[in-house]
C-alpha cells in the first residue's frame, strides 16, 4: 500500500474555499515535491525518488562513507541476478550480499529482507571453502571503508526470529558486526545469540554485546528471544580509543549498553564496515552441523525491515546531536 506525505502550503483563499481545490491542490503539491529531499532533524537531509510504503518510508540510501542519513526501504530495492559467488552488489551498489556458501541465502519478501540459512541446502557453492553454509549477511559498500577515529554512526533496525525458530543450545551466531575489514581478525562489535554453558548463569538463546574492541568484552542483555519475536535496535557509536570512543545499544527501547569505551582496534583504528544477518561460524564444521541437527535445528531463518543509518565526521553540523528518533524503527 503507498501513502502519500503532504507540504503544509499556503493557499491562495480563492482555493481554500474549496475543497475540491484543496485536494487538487495537495496532489499538484505531492507531484511536484514527492521526490525532493525531505528535511530531517538536525539539519540533515535525505533525498529520496522511490516507492512510499505504508509508513512513509523510501529508500535514499548511500555508500558506506557518505555523509548524513541512509535508509533502505528493501519494498522498492530489488537484488538483481545472483553471481553464483560470494555475493552480489545491490541498491545501485549501496550494499552487497556477502554470503558462505549460497548467496541466495538473502532476498527481499514482502518488505522484508530474509536470511535463511540451512547448512546443506542449497549445496554449497563451488567457489565456496567451506562445506556447509554458514553465513547470510548484507554488507556496507566499499569494503575497508576504514573510518577514521572519531567518526560517530548511528544504526536503527527490526529484527524478527522467524516462526519456526528454535534456539540452538549447541553453537553461537551472530546477527550483526561491525568488522575492520582483516582477515582471521574478530569483528570489533557484534550482537550474539549464546548456547548453553557458554556463561554461567545465562541460557542458551540470550542476546549479549561483545565488544572485542574492549578486551573482549561480553555484556548480557537478559533478553531471550522466541520464535516470531521481533526486536528494535538502536545502536550508537563513535569509532575511537578508550578515551573518546562511545557504544550505546538499545533493544526495544530498553538500554543495554551504555559505555564510553574503546571502539576500535589499537593495531587497526578505525571503523569498519556494518554487516546484518546470520552469521554460525561454527557450522563450518561438520561435528557442530551435527550437533545442531541432533537438538532439532536444522536451519535458521530470520528477517529485518527497513534499516536507517547515519554517519558523520566530527566536521559535520549535527555531529554528536541525538538522532535516535530519526533512525528508530517505525
Amino acid at each position: 500500500m503507498l501513502s502519500v506525505q503532504f507540504v503544509k502550503m499556503k493557499l491562495p483563499k480563492s482555493i481554500a474555499k474549496n475543497s475540491i481545490g484543496i485536494i487538487l491542490s495537495m496532489l499538484l503539491i505531492v507531484l511536484i515535491y514527492g521526490v525532493v529531499g525531505t528535511p530531517l532533524p538536525h539539519g540533515e537531509i535525505a533525498y529520496t525518488s522511490g516507492i512510499v510504503d505504508s509508513v512513509g518510508c523510501r529508500t535514499s540510501g548511500g555508500l558506506a562513507n557518505d555523509s548524513g542519513l541512509k535508509v533502505w526501504c528493501w519494498s522498492d530495492v530489488n537484488i538483481p541476478e545472483y553471481t553464483g559467488q560470494q555475493g552480489v552488489a545491490f541498491s545501485d551498489g549501496q550494499l552487497k550480499v556477502d554470503s558462505e556458501c549460497d548467496e541466495r541465502q538473502v532476498t527481499i519478501v514482502n518488505g522484508q529482507l530474509v536470511f535463511s540459512l540451512d547448512p546443506s541446502s542449497p549445496p554449497p557453492g563451488k567457489w565456496c571453502a567451506k562445506n556447509f553454509n554458514m553465513r547470510a549477511e548484507i554488507r556496507t559498500v566499499p569494503w575497508h571503508v576504514n573510518h577514521k577515529k572519531g567518526t560517530e554512526e548511528w544504526f536503527g533496525w527490526s529484527y524478527t526470529f522467524g516462526s519456526d525458530y528454535i534456539i540452538d543450545k549447541e553453537t553461537p551466531w551472530l546477527f550483526f558486526q561491525v568488522h575492520p575489514g582483516i582477515q582471521n581478525v574478530a569483528p570489533q562489535m557484534a550482537l550474539w545469540v549464546i548456547k548453553k554453558n557458554q556463561f554461567n548463569g545465562h541460557e542458551a538463546g540470550e542476546i549479549y554485546v561483545v565488544n572485542t574492541a574492549n578486551n573482549t568484552e561480553y555484556q548480557p542483555t537478559g533478553i531471550i528471544p522466541e520464535a516470531g519475536e521481533t526486536l528494535n535496535i538502536v545502536i550508537h557509536a563513535v569509532w575511537d580509543d578508550a578515551a573518546n570512543g562511545l557504544l550505546q545499544i538499545w533493544l526495544n527501547g530498553v538500554s543495554v549498553y551504555d559505555r564510553q569505551v574503546a571502539t576500535v582496534f589499537d593495531k587497526y583504528p578505525w571503523g569498519g564496515n556494518a554487516k546484518w544477518g546470520i552469521y554460525k561460524w561454527r557450522w563450518a564444521n561438520a561435528d557442530d552441523v551435527k550437533k545442531s541437527r541432533q537438538k532439532g535445528v536444522t536451519k535458521l531463518q530470520t528477517s529485518m525491515g527497513p534499516l536507517r543509518m547515519i554517519t558523520r565526521t566530527p566536521d559535520h553540523p549535527a555531529y554528536g546531536k541525538n538522532a535516535y528518533s530519526t533512525v528508530m524503527p517505525q
